[in-house]
């Protein structure tokens, strides 16, 4: 009786294994030896084939023959009629030839025959009939119209005066006959001549039927003329047909022959090479069955003494094989590198308890807050980062989750677990919190697959001031964009006003009353001009003239009028590099900026103080301050002062274009504007333009 475990050792599964995949392959070798047995008999069957295909493809070239022959009669056809009945017998001949030339089914001997060529020259044929078809139905319409003009003239009271009329007469009798548009022409001119000399005796409504029948005749000529070119085409397309349908044939007919016997000659060898093959494959089972039975009996003798060893018998030694398998000599050798393995297993686990110290380490002390809570909310581990974020003290380690998340009102309880209920959480939340120093908190929480939770938190508080800035900016063009077209249509709206506004004020015979209305058009006119200037300085499409400007120079020069400007309690001071560089900008609208930023500045004092106007330079920006220590800014005030139109001062100070203006012309040099403010610590507006705008 055979054991179970026999069965399933490699001495038996491995010899069994290996006869098996012989019988499979002495199967398959049969099965291949009879299918191309069978593949040569159908090659047989396949030349019957190909001969019938030549068939076809004769009786194709027949077809063409006489495509060929019969499209040469329309070199002489003179009557519209016959030309387009007969064009249309010529298409469809072409479809027939097309669909004859088509293979159908298994016939794929006939594919080669519909060669490119032919099939191009057949569709040439076609389209080119079909145009030819085209213009004799033209032709014979025409001919239509002038025999109805003829009629109209036999038939109608014509041209009064009677010899004219006899004489017109035989003109168009002429023109309706002739062939040529020379011909036609000179009879044209005749009747031209003749009516323009009885011009005061004929009535135009009297000569429109002759008129219909030079024109009916002109555009049946050239319609004839457009026929006998197409025909002329047509020929020597036909000829180029007949040509490649002869060629086409006799390379199908070498083609297919080649084919047969190439095909015969490869099965003959295919035959020979599976044959040995097969040999082949029966000479190496046999020599692996005896390999695979001497192997066996030496893994089994490893994989004893490889059990001794992992039970903890240590006078355990190699097992003796004689063999000289390159496997068996490698395991015999891993062998005795595992024996020696395990003295080394006590100083991994040294070595590892270390590595887990660090890695403890490391996560106490990470940047990043991370805490760990099994699936009841109990806390398991977290760090000191994530206490801090949250604004814990060190007993909140033992916090359940709902309880540790409370400083943070965005998450909400009832997805986190608390026992017994496991929460509602099934993705992974992202939320940020502001904390009371305005610092901005950014916290995951997601679920382990056990069904834990795992706390994030980190401080994205730079983060988030670049995305509001960002944000801000892209606000910004927006509006800018929108004022310079609105400010563009305004212009032209307010152009046209004007323009019209000149040509009333040429007119006379005005009185005093409507003068003066005039006036206050023109005058509005000019504000709404101002007001569309202003709007298109704000959208950064204003006029720009950049030239070299000494930035240095400028301020100092400045700095006498900024005096006057800013008023009695408020002063100027200057701090400015000494190698600031000279860089190219429009130093009109530079003045206009700083002074609009000492304005803004003089009225965020109203007691008086000192406005600091600094600039400085690195390798790349040039940036130009102005401080003032005022009333400050809100954060929300931040946000919108460089729109347009806002300003905090109400009904007592400007129209809040300032430091849009500033904006734009900032914008449009290159560079960038920013502001810095606190209520009751003053304002800093910073403008940076790059200085590889250097002359």
């Amino acid at each position: 009786m055979i054991s179970r475990s026999f069965l399933s050792s490699i001495a038996f599964r491995l010899p069994f294994a290996i006869a098996f995949i012989c019988f499979l392959v002495f199967s398959l070798s049969a099965i291949a030896i009879y299918g191309l047995q069978r593949a040569r008999d159908e090659m047989a069957a396949y030349g019957l084939q190909a001969f019938t295909s030549l068939a076809k493809a004769s009786l194709v070239s027949r077809q063409v023959s006489d495509l060929v022959s019969s499209a040469p009669f329309l070199m002489n056809s003179t009557s519209p009629y016959r030309v387009a009945s007969e064009s249309r017998a010529v298409v469809l001949q072409v479809d027939s030839l097309l669909k004859t030339a088509e293979p159908h089914g298994a016939d794929q001997a006939g594919r080669g025959f519909a060669s490119t060529r032919m099939v191009e020259l057949l569709d040439l044929i076609r389209t080119q009939t079909l145009v030819l078809a085209r213009d004799a139905d033209a032709a014979q319409n025409h001919k239509a119209e002038a025999a109805a003009a003829l009629g109209e003239v036999a038939t109608g009271k014509g041209i009064v005066d009677r010899d004219l009329r006899s004489q017109v007469n035989g003109i168009v009798q002429a023109a309706s006959t002739s062939d040529s548009l020379f011909q036609l022409g000179e009879l044209r001119r005749r009747y031209v001549a003749d009516t323009t000399a009885a011009q005061g005796r004929t009535e135009p409504t009297e000569l429109q039927p002759y008129e219909r029948v030079f024109e009916a005749q002109t555009r049946y000529l050239l319609n004839m003329f457009a026929i006998r070119a197409a025909v002329a085409k047509l020929h020597a397309v036909s000829r180029d047909l007949s040509h490649a349908t002869e060629t086409q044939s006799d390379a199908v007919a070498r083609q297919l022959n080649d084919d047969l016997l190439s095909t015969s000659d490869a099965l003959s060898r295919l035959l020979v090479t599976v044959a040995l093959a097969f040999l082949l494959v029966l000479v190496m089972a046999i020599f692996s069955i005896r390999s695979v039975m001497r192997v066996s009996r030496g893994i089994v003798a490893l994989s004893n003494g490889m059990n001794a060893l992992a039970k903890g018998e240590r006078e355990v030694g190699p097992p003796a094989y004689g063999g000289d398998e390159t496997e068996l000599v490698r395991l015999l050798d891993a062998f005795r590198a595992f024996k020696d393995s395990v003295d080394r297993v006590s100083r991994l686990r040294r070595t590892a308890e270390a590595a887990a110290r660090t890695i403890r380490s490391t996560f106490r002390n990470m940047n990043e807050g991370i805490a760990l809570f099994d699936k009841m909310g109990r806390p398991i581990t977290m760090n000191r980062r994530i206490i801090e974020l949250f604004g814990h003290s060190g007993s909140a380690r033992k916090l359940p989750l709902r309880r540790f998340v409370e400083p943070v009102p965005e998450i909400d309880p009832a997805l986190l677990p608390s026992d017994p209920d496991r929460g509602a959480l099934l993705e992974r939340a992202v939320v940020r919190h502001r904390t009371g120093d305005q610092r901005v908190i950014e916290i995951s929480v997601s679920r382990q697959p056990e069904g834990g939770i795992v706390l994030l938190a980190r401080d994205v508080t730079l983060m988030d001031r670049q995305e509001a800035e960002a944000a801000k900016v892209q606000r910004l063009d927006g509006i800018m964009r929108m004022t310079h077209q609105v400010s563009h249509e305004v212009g032209n709206m307010i152009g046209i006003i004007t323009g019209s506004l000149g040509l009333l004020e040429r007119e006379t015979g005005f009185n005093d009353r409507q003068k003066r209305n005039i006036a206050r058009i023109r005058k509005a006119a000019e504000r709404g001009r101002s007001l569309a200037g202003s709007m298109l300085s704000i959208g950064s499409q204003q006029p720009f003239y950049p030239s070299p400007v000494d930035v240095a120079s400028l301020l100092r020069g400045m700095a006498d009028i900024l005096e006057i400007a800013v008023g009695a309690k408020c002063h100027i001071k200057l701090e400015l590099d000494a190698d600031l560089p000279v860089v190219s900008l429009d130093a009109a609208l530079l003045e206009q900026s700083v002074l609009n930023l000492c304005l803004n500045a003089s009225a965020a004092m109203p007691l008086g103080g000192i406005i600091v106007i600094g600039a400085t330079a690195t390798t790349e920006i040039l940036l130009i301050s102005v401080t003032d220590s005022g009333i400050g800014m809100s954060p929300e005030v931040i946000d919108k002062a460089f729109e347009p139109y806002f300003t905090t001062r109400g009904f007592h100070g400007g129209a809040g274009l300032g430091l849009a203006m500033v904006y734009g012309f900032v914008r449009q040099s290159g560079g960038e504007a920013s502001i810095y403010s606190s209520p009751g610590h003053g304002t800093t507006v910073r403008l940076s333009f790059p200085t590889d705008l250097r002359s």
